[in-house]
């Protein structure tokens, strides 16, 4: 189902979400001293960090959250991060007198790769990078059916709602975006997702279908190149980088299968969650003010994209730590205090999303309600190692390379620990697959509401590393066996070029035994999504064509301030998002209906003869009802107080089509 945007204003919406994207993220990784893919890949996440905390302290100030304050808040963030590597660079040239006019940090810097990557090398690894989010761009707008379809699953009209309330309001608060359904006090939910997307939507004007959409279709670049950032800080080949960017676009259970359940900012902050380690190991290696900013921004922004981004990374970080202690590269006591100090610079910056994260804790919002799941732990082994969870065929060659990249591991170096992260992991999924009703496994899985869909994804950061491993190993022998061959030894100039030959023929032979590194397997997945995976054949999408239709009537004919009474369970939840003109309902969720919501859904019909649903009515300016067809619980009737109003004497239809219609209030 689409909302009647251009093709061209949707091109130009993921240009501006790319742009907002990174532009912000560089001026202040570039400023705190950050160089190559350690930029490029940290780039996100700081720009999350920036925007996800200039609402929140815009909010405390009494302050609008508008494109002018973001931009000015970025340039803050990066006159500090300037100030603190102005700051390092003064105490190292005390410290180690240099030449005049060189950097004292470069290139002797112990917390940049310690090995050498060529020109050609690093165009390759970009290229891999470029592939991957071409694949998830592909993959996105063909399960969409639609430049610019609409979500169709639960919480993605929250999110919906969301982006439009801090566009239209400036408020860029914690509490503030959750008014649209749990008025008046709202409820404290992380939205850094939703300030970005304002920003698109403000910039752009596209609807916001059209803004979700454009901020999803690169989600496994973003994994990518999270994850090429990875493998460049500590050390890893060109190729490795490469392979696990090509596995990044491919794995189903990475980024796709979070889009495909609609948990978009979760996605995000997803793909976000490797650099975290990124940023610990450059710290680590070289404690200072410049790579402790980092540290802290980046923990920052990963908290404001989704908390339990913080969570993930903490735990993926923890077998480096390990690693590096077995080593006695760093003693642990040490360790622990310089991150503890870098810490408390996220903590600072992000101190609204800390305290209202407590304060929602110690008032029982953060409850989790268990997804029951008995799954046998050997088909939980087997769907993490085939990649393979809601698809019907398992991704088998990814399989392969996860078997050859084990296989290997002698060879991975100073990465090592990836393999002690993919078996913890996994670990933690067939913990919550197998024993989701324990209850030390549910406390232990909260930070990802003990949900197996989730911490499958937080799996395949580990796993698809590992497979790219193994697709790099691939390449290794594959030169090996030609470089020993002699007619390439008796030609000088070929052995130079045997490792990208080699390199070229095993990416195209696993996009062709992959059938364009699994694009159609993706794209069903993330067909679920927008309601046009197979399953949904037989059943009504929540939000169809002609109820988007009678939303964007309903913005003409509503009175200014005014709600619309709707039923919960239909598309018109999306009333707010699509024409701006606020719902009684703003949200699936039965459980948390404001008191007047669940009177007038109850009890509307007895307008003419209850005081108590005519003092709701005026309570929240309704003066029409609109009602949709279909609903995200078909098996569940709609409310009773909306059920046949055609009729009524206090009711008159001024609006209809096949699957909506609009009631004006007479009486």
């Amino acid at each position: 189902m689409a909302t009647p945007d251009m093709f061209w204003t949707y091109a130009g919406t993921i240009g501006t979400y790319l742009i907002v994207l990174v532009v912000p993220g560089i001026l202040i990784g570039a400023a705190a001293g950050l160089r190559g893919w350690a930029l490029a890949g940290l780039a996100p996440s700081l720009t999350y960090m920036a925007i996800g905390v200039t609402g929140p302290w815009l909010a405390t100030a009494g302050l609008p959250f508008t494109v002018a304050t973001a931009a000015s808040s970025v340039l803050l963030l990066t006159g500090l991060a300037a100030g603190a590597r102005l700051l390092t660079l003064r105490r190292r040239r005390r410290r180690e007198p240099v030449a005049a006019g060189t950097d004292p940090a470069a290139p002797g810097d112990p917390a940049e790769p310690p090995t050498y990557w060529s020109g050609r090398a690093h165009t390759a690894v970009a290229a891999c990078v470029l592939a991957a989010t071409a694949v998830s761009i592909v993959a996105v707008l063909s399960a969409a059916g639609g430049t610019t379809a609409v979500f169709q699953r639960w919480d993605t009209v929250f999110h919906a709602n969301g982006v439009r309330y801090i566009a239209e309001t400036g408020d860029g608060g914690l509490y503030g975006m959750a008014t649209v359904n749990f008025y008046p006090d709202g409820a404290f939910y992380p939205n850094a997702y939703h300030l970005v997307g304002s920003l698109v939507y403000t910039l752009t004007g596209a609807s916001i279908p059209t803004v979700l959409n454009s901020i999803t279709v690169p989600i496994a670049g973003i994994f990518a190149l999270s994850l090429v950032a990875v493998v460049r800080q500590f050390g890893g080949r060109a190729v490795f980088a490469g392979s696990a960017a090509i596995v990044a676009g491919s794995a189903t259970t990475g980024a796709y299968e979070s889009v495909s359940s609609g948990l978009l900012p979760f996605a995000l902050g997803l793909v976000l969650t490797p650099v975290g380690v990124v940023a610990a190991q450059r710290f680590l290696k070289r404690p200072d003010l410049d790579t402790g900013m980092v540290l802290g921004l980046t923990a920052a922004g990963l908290l404001a994209a989704h908390s339990s981004a913080l969570f993930g990374a903490i735990l993926f970080t923890a077998p480096m730590l390990v690693q590096r202690w077995l080593r006695r590269e760093g003693k642990v006591g040490r360790d622990l205090l310089y991150l503890a100090a870098a810490g408390v610079v996220g903590f600072i910056v992000s101190a609204p999303h800390v305290i209202g994260a407590m304060a929602f804790k110690s008032s029982g919002g953060s409850s989790v309600q268990p997804w029951v799941t008995v799954i046998p732990v050997g088909e939980a082994l087997k769907q993490v190692a085939t990649f393979q969870q809601i698809l019907d065929e398992p991704q088998m060659w990814l399989t392969v390379l996860l078997v050859t990249g084990i296989l290997g591991i002698r060879t991975l170096g100073s990465m090592r620990w990836i393999a002690a992260a993919g078996v913890g992991f996994s670990a933690l999924f067939v913990l919550v697959a197998s024993y989701s009703s324990l209850p030390w496994v549910i406390t232990i899985s909260q930070p990802w509401w003990s949900d197996r869909y989730r911490l499958m994804a937080l799996a395949a950061i580990p796993l698809c590393l590992l497979a790219g491993h193994g697709l790099a190993e691939l390449q290794r022998w594959l030169a090996k066996a030609f470089s020993g061959l002699a007619w390439v030894q008796v030609r000088p100039r070929v052995p130079g070029r045997i490792g990208l030959a080699s390199a070229v023929v095993i990416v195209c032979s696993l996009a062709t035994v992959t059938g364009g590194f699994y694009t159609n397997a993706n794209a069903t997945a993330v067909a679920y999504a927008y309601h046009n995976g197979p399953e949904t054949e037989e059943t009504e999408p929540p939000v169809s064509a002609f109820e988007v239709a009678a939303m964007l009537e309903m913005g003409r004919l509503a009175d200014p301030g005014e709600r619309v009474l709707n039923d919960r369970k239909d598309g018109t939840v999306w009333l707010y998002a699509i024409s701006g003109v606020q719902a009684v309902a703003g949200h699936y969720n039965p459980g948390s209906a404001p008191p007047d919501a669940r009177l007038l859904a109850n009890h509307f019909r007895e307008y003419a003869s209850n005081p108590e649903v005519r003092a709701a009515v005026e309570r929240l300016g309704v003066r029409h009802v609109l009602l949709g067809s279909g609903s995200i619980t078909p098996d569940i009737p709609r409310a009773p107080g909306l059920r046949d109003l055609d009729g009524l004497p206090f009711l008159e239809r001024v609006f209809s089509n096949p699957d909506a219609v609009i009631y004006a209030l007479t009486k």
